[in-house]
């Protein structure tokens, strides 16, 4: 019997870059050390591949695919359920059946004019979250903005089918336990965030933050990072423009804020007057969206669009978007525009 002729090292290397490439495009990887510990192998072995003829036909692989057919069937990843295959519970069923998702998110007015305030309007981020679980599930998002003693009422007497309105109070969390609401797990709003004060200010260190005030918008899930990690004293504003402009205002000794918005905000002339004095903060609550208690299937369901909402890029782009809304938004201020509450 003849014996198959044996690739030569350079197609071996281009099957093993092609499936390296296979791998880094898969959306899902499940079993991927098996994978990866045979193109180890093969990699070390100088490209051996196993003898074509004892390699199974059946799978119509030839030349060096043929070694894939021994790999074992856990090796091949599983692709991740789509949304619209997976289950809706009771609340997610009941916003399909009226094609309409009813979300409740946080809401603040833009930067005016003196004398000319403007309505509140959604927040843009929580905005974006709640139209993609409407997208997922084919129904149109309609966004109802709450103030924060009004969210979990409207929760509980059905107003709402989704609170998204990043992290709530500590007074809140703890209501939450005990009085029908619950949070899908994993945050929709990860990420880094700094502290920045006056260059000549008291406040030049992480150490002088201690017992300082620092002004943080409503929802920021940094406000308990500074006070957890530096002692220091959050104050909530209603929204993160109206925390930039009080810390501007002097009504603060520093701003918490995402590093996204803080870096662009830097770049900016007129916050040559400020400096980092913390970096990577990490919230230690998360920014969960809620729903009504006992509908465990409709909370799996959000858990897994997190998930994608991460996974997909669609996180990091909402992300960008929001930086760059704020920046514009906040540098309007020197331009004698102000923030009504």
């Amino acid at each position: 019997m003849s014996e198959s002729p044996r690739p030569s090292s350079s197609s071996a290397s281009s099957a093993v870059a092609g499936l390296l490439d296979g791998i880094g495009r898969w959306p899902s990887l499940v079993a991927a050390g098996p994978v990866l510990a045979v193109v180890a192998a093969l990699a070390a072995a100088g490209g051996a591949w196993p003898n074509a003829d004892n390699a199974p036909r059946e799978r119509g692989l030839s030349g060096p695919a043929t070694w894939l057919a021994w790999l074992p069937p856990l090796a091949v990843p599983a692709l991740a359920t789509p949304l619209n295959q997976l289950p809706k519970g009771p609340v997610l069923a009941r916003a399909i059946a009226r094609g309409e998702l009813v979300v409740g998110v946080r809401r603040y007015p833009r930067p005016a004019p003196p004398g000319s305030p403007t309505p509140p309007e959604p927040d843009a981020f929580d905005a974006t979250l709640a139209r993609e679980l409407a997208a997922s599930l084919g129904v149109k998002a309609v966004l109802v903005g709450l103030a924060p003693n009004e969210r979990d009422e409207a929760l509980r007497d059905g107003r709402v089918d989704l609170l998204v309105a990043g992290v709530p109070t500590r007074d809140a969390r703890d209501d939450a336990g005990g009085a029908g609401i619950d949070a899908a797990p994993g945050s929709y709003d990860t990420g880094r965030g700094q502290v920045v004060a006056l260059r000549r200010g008291r406040v030049q260190d992480e150490k002088a933050l201690r017992g300082a005030s620092v002004c943080v918008g409503e929802g920021s899930g940094y406000a308990g990072a500074v006070a957890l990690r530096y002692g220091a004293q959050p104050r909530s504003y209603p929204s993160a423009v109206h925390a930039a402009s009080a810390f501007m205002a002097g009504e603060c000794a520093a701003l918490a804020e995402d590093a996204q918005v803080l870096e662009r905000l830097m770049g900016n002339e007129e916050w040559r007057f400020y400096k980092p004095v913390a970096r990577d903060l990490r919230a230690p609550a998360d920014a969960a969206v809620r729903l009504a208690a006992g509908d465990a299937v409709s909370r799996d369901y959000i858990a897994a669009a997190l998930r994608r909402w991460r996974a997909d890029g669609t996180l990091a782009q909402a992300r960008g978007a929001r930086a760059g809304n704020l920046q514009f938004e906040i540098t309007l201020l020197k331009d004698g525009l102000v923030c009504h509450s």
